[in-house]
């Protein structure tokens, strides 16, 4: 009988590369597998890790809006950026820049970097957002509005052209716009002399529907200023760094020299000006204003609401000269972020 065992031998030899060759396929192929899947992992973790630190730089900028630093904001020359750090309710670490470009225009922006969460390198997102800054609608029609009869006499001095110059605080090199000098219900002389009145002048026909319009916006003002009661005793402002707003809320309220103030100075009832004011900035009066026993210097605007009176009067040393910037730096101590009229959403991939 012939052996066979030489012959099975020589099988096994055969199978033997097939089967390291097919071995080596099989761990070439899970090689590749379990790349691929890692690679979609990391994939994965990289898309989810970019998605949070987009919500982290949103939510920065919610939580900088909810804190809006309106007074701090307005203390600050143009230009200046204003940096905080906020942390989401998750924990991650937004840096939140804030710049004024124009004093009714911000730029908000949030910088998100995440470390690497399952992933080779960092995460980093930048978030810009244009606001505007809106203000109470203060129906502001002329260098001086008034809903009442204003009376006066040479030399008082009301101009409603808008004029930069190197003091301005946005510039000499900015856009203007002038006003008409005085808005009001009738202008008339006082019994001391005569008033060469600007004759630009606008009468207000329809005051019911400005007082209404004043109404309204003081509501804001009052919940927006920082109050300071004050009564018949003298009283005196001094200038602060940067620009403020304040309400003087008494039924009568003396001002006294020297008094000086930068930014929106809102008076609830009458003023009556002894010594010297110098406002940069907006007045508002909203019972009647006697500025004959002083002087009254403002560069900016002048709004006299005249509640219970009809007539307010100016002295021969009161002038009055309109300065949009001054109004609108004034105005922004006391606005409102809002999206529009933007709605600009810049978020480039870093």
């Amino acid at each position: 009988m012939r052996s066979v065992l030489p012959e099975r031998r020589r099988r096994a030899g055969v199978v033997l590369p097939f089967v390291v060759v097919v071995t080596a396929l099989v761990a070439v192929l899970a090689l590749a597998a379990i790349s691929k899947i890692w690679r979609g992992y990391r994939a994965t973790r990289l898309a989810a890790n970019g998605v949070r630190a987009q919500f982290a730089a949103d939510e920065g900028l919610a939580l900088r809006l909810d804190a809006w630093p309106a007074e701090t904001l307005a203390a600050m020359s143009l230009g200046t950026t204003i940096a905080t750090r906020v942390t989401t309710a998750v924990g991650d670490s937004v840096w939140v820049r804030l710049t004024r470009t124009q004093p009714l225009v911000a730029w908000l922006t949030a910088d998100v970097i995440l470390g690497p969460l399952g992933t080779p390198g960092l995460v980093r997102r930048h978030v810009t957002r244009a606001l505007f800054l809106e203000p109470p609608p203060l129906p502001i029609v002329g260098a001086l509005t008034a809903i009442g009869t204003v009376h006066g006499k040479d030399p008082t001095t009301i101009d409603g052209r808008d004029r930069a110059d190197a003091t301005d605080a946005c510039g000499a090199l900015r856009d203007t716009l002038s006003l008409v000098p005085i808005a009001s219900a009738a202008l008339v002389d006082t019994p001391a002399g005569i008033w060469t009145a600007p004759s630009s002048s606008l009468r207000l026909a329809d005051t019911a529907t400005v007082r209404v319009a004043f109404d309204q916006a003081w509501i804001s003002v009052i919940a927006r200023s920082p109050v300071r009661a004050a009564d018949s005793i003298p009283q005196t402002l001094a200038t602060l760094p940067g620009w403020h707003t304040l309400l003087l809320d008494g039924a009568t309220v003396v001002l006294q020299s020297p008094s000086q103030w930068r930014g929106l100075l809102a008076v609830s009832g009458d003023l009556v000006i002894t010594g010297r004011l110098d406002v940069e900035g907006v007045l508002v009066v909203r019972g009647r204003l006697d500025a004959r026993g002083g002087a009254l210097r403002v560069r900016g605007a002048l709004l006299v609401a005249a509640l219970g009176h009809r007539d307010l009067q100016l002295g021969a040393q009161t002038r009055v000269q309109y300065d949009r910037c001054a109004v609108q730096m004034a105005l922004a101590s006391i606005a409102i972020p809002r999206a529009m009229p933007f709605s600009l959403w810049y978020s480039p991939l870093n």
